[in-house]
């Protein structure tokens, strides 16, 4: 099982992706900044902190984890950024575009968003709401 992290970070109602390079190995697909974990070498949390930083040149803070997906031989811990600084861009030679989405428009992405992201989204979008209203109940 290799261990991920997906970097959500939110503008209002609007989320950042980043669109992966042709020679990626979902070239053209829009996804959350993400990254695998080595658990011998940082915690998921840092992990979600590099790979923001890495593929779109913000410093995040304040992360906090919404859920953990399994998908294919993957095992996704998946954070909230819930602050942000610095210049968005691309800043990984596998990142050809970056943009603000509001979920329904991540729907009309249809092939070009990633599987992982599009099988995910419903859950991602609903967990998101229920902490805004619930922010007691957000897992450590």
């Amino acid at each position: 099982m290799v261990e991920a992290v997906w970097a959500i970070v939110r503008q209002e109602n609007r989320f950042l992706l980043a669109q992966k390079s042709v020679v990626s190995n979902i070239s053209g697909a829009w996804m959350f900044p993400c990254g695998e974990v080595d658990p011998t070498k940082s915690t998921h949390i840092d992990a979600a902190s590099r790979v923001l930083e890495e593929e779109v040149g913000l410093k995040g803070e304040q992360f906090k984890k919404l859920c953990i997906l399994h998908m294919d031989q993957y095992r996704i811990s998946v954070f909230l950024c819930g602050n942000w600084s610095g210049g968005l861009k691309p800043t990984h030679r596998d990142i050809i575009g970056i943009g603000w989405f509001a979920i329904s428009e991540m729907h009309s992405l249809n092939q070009s968003l990633s599987p992982f992201v599009n099988s995910s989204l419903s859950y991602l979008s609903y967990l998101v709401q229920h902490y805004d209203h619930n922010p007691d109940q957000w897992k450590e």
